[in-house]
């Protein structure tokens, strides 16, 4: 809750949570953005932050308090989140009222999955004389559409899904024009309403899974709805409904992972808690929780006590160590562990064994997590993924010769995976059901993509005049170091284009090599962005493949192209025979320029490290043979430090191995047969 400390009327809830660490992990992963523990005052169980993304709960509250609490501010993140609105939507749309209830219209069709929680989204039917005159509201239409609005608050539809439009009652354009972002800030809901659509979805969520907060809950509510009319509450009841179903789904989801994951099963009893120290006196390993906020692992060692702490809250791993102290008694090394790192020691009791486990595995799962960001950062790139600009493929899962070895073999088709499929299919574009006796048949309705087991496909020519085709080609344009070094890497001959960035700071665009010398102005790379890069595909001179490029990038640009022709200020980089040169385009042909683009820095860096000089391939080469992930994950268990780069290394290497190509994954589907005759491709769509 963002705001002033919540009322008094509602009372704090005591008692535990079976699983609760795997339950609040679920919780975790459900929520929209991170949460934290923190310290606060009595009267705050948590807050969300809208300006941070974050939401934050008390330390020190009990396993059911601080899940209601969690749910609760879980729910103001989905439903009340400002900031997150404004950065996704921006699209203008005309102001209206429907129904005497405001809202945004849209001649277009509006995609649902993207809009934020709390709005309503549906459908106008146009009569059949005029398609666009609208006569009913429905949730959605398929003919005949009309347009489509935004509200706030449901409509109440009549028992045949609709809501018919009269001249007294129906739509009205207000005159004005609002983003949904402006619309969501003017007709956002009082903290009243925010306050009671949070509290009754922790409550509905905790009661489902057995969690009773009534009596918190229930008090909370009422003060929080003292003064609404029924109407509002109402309003108010879909939106807690389709959240708390949402968010049931997602925990429940989450759960059974997390469950799968740390070998726990979610229908056993809990374990109960162990109050007196003596009743483990004899075991030599053991878990402390320390006032309530630390785990403390505890076992003997040679030298007295190996120890390792985690956060109770986050079961991150804090510290550890050893302290070489044998003569104390287990209970007494506890005492000084906590001393030696400024622990309390007013509650010091025992967990069961059963968590160290489930420790251990949060700490191993954190690592892996860093592995994952190290993998890409910290290893020299693979040879064989430098690779020059290709042809943006509508679905980069699966190719042309997959689809010739699927049995399909019209090279005017591109294919595509059935995902890739709907989402062309939903964005305009006419997609194909391809079967393996090299026929094809129209898509007409999204459920023939559902029902088909194999590859589809888009034309070509479709494909390469579609926004999503332009949208690929332009996004070369964030990967410029990549693509540098793909080029300067190469073991063939190729080019690469460089065009003056968009905004010109140097205003040197369309300008010849005197002027630039004239206004005492050098040529930076920095002021150019990397266009093109492609192999040289015809033999012959440096001079000769320029002369080639220009009148290509002029007159027979490729379809991939999508910047200007080659100009006067641009640059091409020449790499043949292993040697790079750089080339002006000048007034009248073109002018070799020094020092513009560095040397290989993949190169540089494999010759520092490299011990065969002969293996400069972009891979490092030394050493013994590669741990793999099994070996490395083994010795971690085991309580042995390993090398996060090994382990960053071994999962690059596995991960490349056991990727599972799509064909692999269709010849392991059941071969579905297709009954009814391909219609051609000039067919056209039915609307």
């Amino acid at each position: 809750t963002d705001g002033k400390p919540l009322p008094e009327l509602a009372s704090s809830l005591s008692g535990n949570v079976p699983n609760y660490e795997a339950f609040m992990e679920a919780l975790r992963r459900s929520a929209p953005v991170p949460i934290t523990f923190e310290a606060m005052a009595a009267d705050t169980d948590g807050y969300f932050s809208a300006d941070h993304q974050k939401i934050a709960i008390r330390q020190g509250m009990s396993e059911v308090q601080t899940v209601s609490a969690t749910v609760h501010e879980i729910a103001h993140s989905k439903l009340h989140n400002q900031k997150k609105i404004q950065i996704a939507n921006d699209e203008q749309y005309q102001e209206i009222e429907l129904f005497d209830k405001p809202g945004l219209f849209s001649n277009g069709r509006i995609a649902r999955d993207n809009l934020p929680e709390g709005v309503y989204c549906y459908d106008l039917r146009g009569s059949d004389y005029d398609p666009g005159e609208p006569v009913c509201v429905e949730e959605q239409v398929v003919v005949n559409h009309a347009g489509s609005v935004l509200l706030t608050e449901p409509l109440e539809l009549a028992e045949n899904g609709r809501l018919m439009l009269t001249e007294e009652e129906g739509l009205n354009f207000v005159g004005g024009f609002s983003t949904l972002t402006q619309f969501l800030q003017e007709h956002r809901k009082d903290r009243h309403t925010e306050e009671v659509e949070a509290e009754s979805i922790s409550y509905a969520v905790c009661k489902y899974f057995g969690i009773e907060t009534g009596e918190n809950s229930f008090g909370y509510i009422a003060s929080w709805s003292q003064g609404k009319e029924l109407k509002e509450l109402r309003a108010s009841l879909e939106t807690i409904n389709k959240t708390s179903g949402t968010l049931i789904s997602d925990i429940e989801r989450h759960y059974k992972e997390i469950c799968k994951e740390r070998g726990i099963d979610p229908n056993a009893k809990k374990e109960p808690e162990m109050a007196v120290l003596d009743a483990e006196a004899n075991q030599q390993e053991a878990l402390f929780l320390i006032d309530d906020a630390t785990y403390l692992h505890i076992q003997p060692c040679d030298s007295g006590w190996d120890y390792t702490l985690y956060d109770a809250a986050s079961m991150k791993e804090l510290d550890g160590g050893q302290l070489d102290m044998p003569e104390l008694s287990r209970m007494k090394a506890v005492l000084q562990i906590c001393d030696d790192n400024d622990l309390g020691r007013d509650s010091v009791k025992y967990a069961p064994l059963s968590m160290i486990e489930t420790l251990q595995e949060a700490a191993y799962q954190q690592m892996q997590a860093e592995v994952s960001q190290m993998t890409a950062s910290s290893q020299l790139p693979e040879a064989q993924e430098q690779a020059l600009d290709e042809y943006p493929m509508p679905d980069e899962q699966v190719s042309t010769p997959d689809m010739q070895e699927y049995g399909y073999s019209y090279d005017g088709m591109l294919p595509v995976t059935r995902e890739r499929a709907l989402e062309l299919d939903a964005a305009g574009l006419t997609v194909y059901v391809l079967h393996e006796d090299n026929t094809e048949s129209m898509v007409f309705d999204p459920q023939e993509i559902m029902d088909h087991g194999g590859l589809f496909g888009v034309d070509h020519e479709e494909w390469e005049k579609s926004p999503q085709f332009h949208e690929k080609v332009m996004e070369r344009q964030e990967h410029q170091q990549e693509r540098e070094q793909a080029f300067l890497s190469q073991n063939r001959d190729c080019f690469a284009i460089y065009q003056v960035s968009s905004d010109d700071p140097q205003n040197v665009r369309f300008m010849n090599l005197d002027w630039l010398k004239s206004h005492d102005i050098s040529i930076d790379r920095s002021n150019y962005d990397l266009i093109y890069t492609a192999p040289l595909r015809e033999s012959g001179t440096v001079p000769e493949q320029l002369e080639k490029l220009y009148q290509q990038f002029n007159l027979e640009k490729p379809v991939d192209f999508h910047s200007p022709s080659m100009s006067v200020s641009d640059i091409v980089a020449i790499r043949q025979d292993g040697k790079v040169s750089c080339h002006y385009c000048d007034s009248v042909g073109f002018t070799q320029i020094p020092g513009f683009l560095p040397e290989n820095p993949l190169k540089n860096a494999e010759m520092a490290l490299e011990d065969d000089y002969g293996m400069i391939d972009g891979i490092i080469n030394n050493g013994a043979k590669e741990p793999t992930v099994a070996e490395l994950e083994q010795q971690a268990r085991s309580g042995q430090p390993i090398s996060l780069m090994e382990l960053a290394a071994a999962t690059h290497r596995e991960e490349r191995e056991k990727k599972k190509s799509v064909m692999e994954q269709l010849k392991s589907q059941p071969k579905a047969e297709h009954k009814k005759t391909a219609p051609k491709k000039s067919a056209e769509r039915e609307i």
